[in-house]
């Protein structure tokens, strides 16, 4: 199995979806929100979730990261068997 490279934009998102996450948190934990409170926190929650899966996909000039958890877009299995066949 390869190493995984080393994405400071992605260790940049996730601390920024992590501390996002944990400031709604707090705020639904200490008052009593309206429909418009919690549907503001949760606006900016999805923005964050966004940006990570946008990075994830499609993050490094239309490419894949390549230090995400695991491959998320690979390339159809038929591809691979015709490139090993072409190399062979």
């Amino acid at each position: 199995m390869a190493a995984k490279t080393h994405c400071e934009a992605l260790d940049r998102i996730l601390r920024e979806a992590d501390s996002t996450f944990r400031e709604a948190r707090e705020v639904r934990r200490t008052k009593d929100l309206s429909f418009y409170e919690d549907g503001e926190l949760t606006r900016g929650e999805h923005k964050k979730i966004d940006n990570l899966v946008k990075h994830l996909l499609a993050g490094h000039e239309g490419k894949p990261c390549p230090a995400g958890d695991r491959p998320i877009v690979g390339e159809p299995k038929r591809v691979e068997l015709l490139r090993k066949k072409a190399s062979a």
